[in-house]
This record gives structure tokens, C-alpha cells and sequence, in this order.
């Protein structure tokens, strides 16, 4: 049984590109921290390719039906 260059380049590349992709380095992540900032009534996060804005409307009393501070109307006069 002879062997030909034919059939044995095909076992000679596939075993090539097996020790190419075993030798090859791993991909490894960087680290991308997350920077939070206060700014006020808003806090502001980000990080390499994203940021974020977290706000929230301002605490208030509610808002009074009718009159003047708490004051009927018809005290006024």
C-alpha cells in the first residue's frame, strides 16, 4: 500500500491548523471598573462603551386643592 502526497496533505493541513488553534492564545477580558459620580439629584455611572443616568424627581409636599398656603380661600376675605 503506497502512500501519495494526494492523500497525505489533507492529514498533513488538518494537523497544522489542530496545533495552530491548541497553540493559540486564549481571549482574556480587560477589566472595565465602573466609575460612580454623585452629581446632585442625579448619579452617573460609566464604564468603557456605556453610561448610565439614574435621577429621581425631588421630594415636594402635595400640592394644596385650593387657598393659600394651607389657608382657605374665604379667610382672606
Amino acid at each position: 500500500m503506497m502512500i501519495t502526497l494526494r492523500h497525505l496533505a489533507p492529514v498533513v493541513a488538518a494537523g497544522a491548523a489542530a496545533l495552530a488553534l491548541g497553540l493559540a492564545p486564549s481571549a482574556a477580558a480587560a477589566p472595565n471598573p465602573i466609575d460612580c459620580q454623585d452629581r446632585g439629584g442625579a448619579t452617573m455611572c460609566q464604564k468603557q462603551g456605556h453610561a448610565r443616568i439614574h435621577t429621581a424627581p425631588p421630594v415636594t409636599s402635595p400640592q394644596q386643592a385650593f387657598g393659600f398656603n394651607g389657608i382657605p380661600m374665604w379667610v382672606l376675605g
